[in-house]
């Protein structure tokens, strides 16, 4: 679900989600998505791992050398 990502990511950042706008999904939107990782894994060898949990902090930080922003 995008607010448990969105917590996630406001929890790991020290923010408040008073700038976050929760909307209700549109009819047209798909709800369920399933993820079929088996052409990366056969292809790349690519077989992910990692849980957002884990995920979401190591990208905020490869972000943030990215843009110049440690320590921020």
């Amino acid at each position: 679900e995008i607010k448990h990502i969105s917590e996630l990511i406001l929890d790991y950042l020290n923010k408040d989600d008073s700038k976050v706008e929760y909307k209700k999904a549109e009819p047209f939107t798909t709800r369920v998505k399933n993820i079929d990782s088996s052409k990366a894994i056969k292809d790349l060898g690519h077989d992910p791992r990692t849980s957002p949990e884990e995920g979401i902090p190591k990208t905020i930080e490869w972000m943030k050398s990215i843009y110049g922003l440690e320590g921020k």
